[in-house]
């Protein structure tokens, strides 16, 4: 049964859902949107074939219940949760742009009430699909590298001090640095390898003095393996996205992750020519490399919105649940700050 959507927030991450709409025609159909700024909602209305839209979002949940069977919402960070809520307690199956909350406790929350209530519970964590992170999946289940030694992780995005303004720029309302732009990378690492035990973290601010956390980060980490691991976050570099990767060594091999957007394969070293054959294997039949989101000021993460909605339609989306951890991990890295 196609599914009828509505979209809560109209910013910029409101085309990713609209391409991956288009994309599942026989899945997906949108028929409202939702935005308190009423320019940015009537703009996006009639660029989207003149559905049905509304300032406020709960006046959206009771008046298309019957015609409408599938939330998105894709607000600022702290309205996610309250937001989520709502949308299960009127009827309906959810999908939450990241972060879910910005406590591990109430991601799981959402989980629960949807599994109460026997709906259906998303949450968007596209960057999972990337080939790439397949590639290092399939490196790791097959034990090329050996015994991991040691796991880094680099982000080294530039941000525009505009980038700030508004929410983004309030703990209350857009947490922090890592809530905002190094949870989809961080949620890669404990996909991975596990919640490290966080040992240290040091922040700084470099660019942007108005706002009143970091914009940049580096933590000291072990994993449960013994591995131990670096994590940098930063987003006063210029002029550009510079780098954001993962680099695993281990007893018999190097791999590295990199491009702007952990799109790209930097480095693939092994001990053996058999063990670098078998990457080549892995490597060939990963798909092709994907080319970051652009923003105009700035440049995220990979477009694989598509890839999660089919997903969801195929029964496989990935549930809420999925980012208690990556949630966790961020808090960790908070709890040690000094």
């Amino acid at each position: 049964m196609k599914r009828r959507v509505g979209i809560i927030g109209c910013g910029h991450i409101l085309i990713r859902h609209i391409e991956a709409i288009k994309e599942n025609p026989q899945e997906f159909e949108l028929v409202a949107l939702c935005d308190i700024n009423e320019e940015v909602l009537n703009n996006a209305v009639k660029e989207n074939g003149n559905v049905k839209g509304f300032t406020d979002y709960k006046e959206m949940l009771e008046e298309m219940k019957g015609d409408m069977d599938f939330v998105v919402i894709a607000t600022p960070n702290h309205l996610h949760y309250p937001m989520a809520m709502d949308a299960l307690h009127s009827g309906y199956d959810i999908l939450i742009e990241k972060p879910i909350a910005f406590e591990a406790e109430k991601v799981q929350e959402i989980q629960d009430e949807a599994d109460k209530l026997g709906r259906e519970a998303y949450c968007v964590l596209q960057v999972r699909y990337n080939p790439t992170v397949n590639m290092m999946k399939k490196v790791l289940e097959e034990g090329l590298l050996g015994d991991i030694r040691a796991i880094t992780f680099i982000q080294r995005w530039q941000r525009p001090v505009g980038y700030f303004k508004d929410w983004r720029g309030s703990i209350d309302e857009g947490g922090r640095s890592l809530y905002e732009y190094a949870i989809h990378y961080l949620d890669i690492i404990q996909l991975l390898f596990g919640v490290p035990d966080v040992k240290s973290t040091d922040t700084f601010n470099h660019k942007h003095m108005d706002i009143p956390f970091e914009d940049t980060s580096y933590s000291i980490v072990q994993y449960k393996n013994g591995a131990s691991g670096s994590i940098e976050v930063n987003v006063a570099v210029e002029p550009s996205n510079l780098e954001c990767s993962i680099a695993i060594m281990g007893s018999q091999g190097y791999l590295k992750i990199s491009g702007n957007a952990l799109d790209k394969v930097e480095r693939a070293s092994f001990e053996t020519e058999e063990l670098q054959k078998k990457w080549e294997e892995i490597e060939s039949s990963s798909g092709e490399s994907i080319t970051p989101n652009s923003y105009g000021t700035h440049v995220g993460s990979c477009p694989n919105h598509p890839i999660l909605y089919a997903q969801i339609a195929k029964g496989n989306g990935l549930k809420v649940s999925e980012s208690v951890n990556s949630i966790k991990f961020i808090q960790d890295v908070y709890k040690e700050e000094k």
